[in-house]
């Protein structure tokens, strides 16, 4: 039985396939041509090495500084335009193009209300833009 995995294990190390793994099951998705991953829960997923690469990194963060999941957020370009809307967190990582982008992100707090946050991102200068939004009226 070795004899007929080990050429399939030398094919998978020959292309590669074996390196493209990770621990994470976060995919990487697509919305109006911007990569995109929401992560962040567990440390497989927080030390994914996928997530360098990505232009931007968006941290949702409580008032107690824990992390929120189910975050609405919409990414709008310097021309007005709304380029990436998702909900997701505690971490979205973004593709985006260089350029100078308005963040608003919408928290619920326990009893349903809707809490807005608003950042300012810039890419595109070399590295990933790291922002945390943080949320002082969500109490975590």
């Amino acid at each position: 039985m070795s004899r007929g995995i080990a050429p399939i294990i030398a094919a998978f190390v020959a292309t590669g396939a074996v390196a493209q793994t990770s621990d994470s099951s976060d995919p990487i998705q697509t919305q109006n041509g911007i990569r995109y991953a929401c992560t962040g829960v567990g440390a497989s997923s927080r030390e994914d090495p996928r997530w360098r690469e990505f232009a931007a990194k968006l941290v949702f963060a409580a008032k107690n500084g824990g992390y929120l999941h189910d975050v609405t957020t919409r990414v709008v370009n310097a021309e007005g335009k709304t380029v990436f809307s998702t909900t997701c967190g505690p971490w979205l990582l973004l593709d985006l193009p260089a350029g100078r982008y308005d963040i608003t992100a919408t928290a619920r707090d326990d009893a349903g209300s809707g809490h807005d946050s608003r950042a300012t991102v810039t890419v595109g200068g070399g590295g990933q833009s790291e922002t945390i939004i943080r949320f002082p009226s969500v109490p975590g």
